[in-house]
């Protein structure tokens, strides 16, 4: 079976990295994939040992004819999209591309549902506009959803019953002491000092410049809070920045914090297995994904609490039983309402709200309400230094690994996605 998968998203890794993995696991059934990728990914899917096509909005050819191309001479089974949602923002926005020309080559076509997207309202934002993604994904006879993040189980929602939950492989285990002494080493960490990985992206970055309002507000200011919040930490504590260059970060005590702005996915994992936490200030977060595996606690903190202008110490102090001075301050001078958020500096709330609502992912991992200054900074401090806060965590890991182990052999789940769409799949 000959496999095209679509991974076109710009400057994000996340895409690429669930679908190789995919690509990967099935191998070892005789499968073989080529993947249509943003640059960006080059290397990493190169390094899988994938050939692949690379394509850029910014190149003179069209990517449908880029396409015709790659399946006459690949000549592909099935095309799978390496996430439904990115393959239809990156054709719509980027690449200005009508998503379902892929449908031209009369392909079976298998989507991979990373948001459990039966159960939403398909409504995304957009530069702070709300639009409603193509739920065509309703009428596929098959979804592939990769736990994590999805549920082990498919959920009760309509067309739950297409979902074939499938686990990502655990390509990535806890390090060894070796293994942590030669990561760690470069940063010349002392052995009671910890190491907190807090993870950010490019397109994160670029879109807070240029992005509208209320989006370059909360690229610019919500780093400032984070920045504050790490600051609090005992003395020991170093900071690993992985991704572009905040100017909020920098206020970091120098001679602690380490950015790494370029890295591989490779690399990336390296960093998490070697450190003592993890802290995502946005969903989904693939470090904190791997956190779970690498068995390294981690904490997301994001914004569940809509704050009107000028209403922040009423608002905080009903929702939260009160408001820090830091965070009064800087609800002050926010400039707009201040909106619920998951997917920073973009909001996505109806997507990642219920599918984080209930999911044992959620209790593998720590959670606080970013606005809470006491709640993020304790519960970062626990999950460095407190040992028996560190004994919870972990416990509840290995259960929901657990699960996860639990669940069928991808190949076998594949070869019914492939059955259900009218191919015959691997063995």
């Amino acid at each position: 079976m000959r496999l095209l998968f679509l991974a076109t998203v710009v400057k994000e890794h996340h895409e690429a990295t669930v679908g190789v993995d995919l690509a990967n696991q099935l191998h070892v059934a005789g499968v073989q994939s080529h993947f249509v990728i943003d640059s960006y990914n080059e290397q990493q899917v190169a390094a899988a040992g994938h050939p692949a096509t690379v394509v850029s909005p910014a190149m003179d050819d069209d990517i449908r004819d880029v396409l015709r191309r790659v399946v006459g001479k690949f000549r592909p089974d099935a095309i799978v999209l390496s996430d439904y949602v990115a393959h239809w923002v990156a054709f719509t926005y980027a690449y200005r591309t009508d998503p379902w020309c892929v449908e031209e080559f009369g392909l079976p076509i298998i989507p991979m549902d990373l948001y459990e997207l039966a159960n939403t309202d398909f409504d995304l934002e957009i530069l702070g506009r709300t639009v409603r993604a193509d739920d065509r994904i309703l009428s596929m006879p098959a979804h592939l959803r990769p736990v994590p993040v999805a549920r082990p189980e498919p959920g009760p929602g309509p067309g739950d019953d297409r979902a074939l939950p499938y686990r990502l492989s655990r390509t990535i285990g806890p390090a060894s002491a070796a293994e942590r002494k030669r990561i760690r080493g470069p940063l010349g960490l002392s052995d009671d000092e910890r190491l907190l990985v807090v993870p950010t992206m490019d397109w994160q970055q670029l879109i807070s410049a240029k992005g509208d309002r209320i989006t370059r507000e909360l690229g610019s200011r919500v780093p400032e809070l984070i920045a504050g919040y790490l600051g609090q930490l005992p003395e020991r504590t170093r900071f690993l920045l992985l991704g572009p260059d905040w100017e909020a970060f920098r206020r970091l005590p120098p001679e602690r914090t380490h950015l790494v702005p370029s890295y591989t996915p490779a690399e990336h994992d390296d960093w998490v297995r070697a450190a003592d936490g993890v802290m995502a200030f946005h969903l989904p977060s693939p470090a904190l994904e791997r956190s779970v595996f690498a068995d390294v606690p981690g904490l997301y903190a994001v914004n569940g609490i809509e704050v009107e202008r000028g209403a922040g110490r009423a608002v905080l102090t009903d929702a939260l039983g009160g408001v820090s001075p830091r965070v009064a301050a800087w609800l002050d001078a926010f400039p707009l309402t201040l909106p619920e958020f998951h997917l920073w500096p973009l909001r996505w709330n109806s997507i990642y709200r219920p599918l984080y609502d209930g999911n044992p992912f959620a209790e593998a991992v720590a959670h606080a309400e970013i606005l809470d200054e006491p709640s993020v900074v304790g519960r970062l401090e626990e999950l460095l230094y407190d040992g028996a806060a560190r004994d919870r965590l972990a416990a509840a890991r290995d259960g929901y690994r657990r699960q996860i182990d639990a669940l069928p052999d991808t190949v076998e789940v594949f070869a019914e996605a492939a059955r259900r769409s009218g191919l015959k799949g691997p063995s």
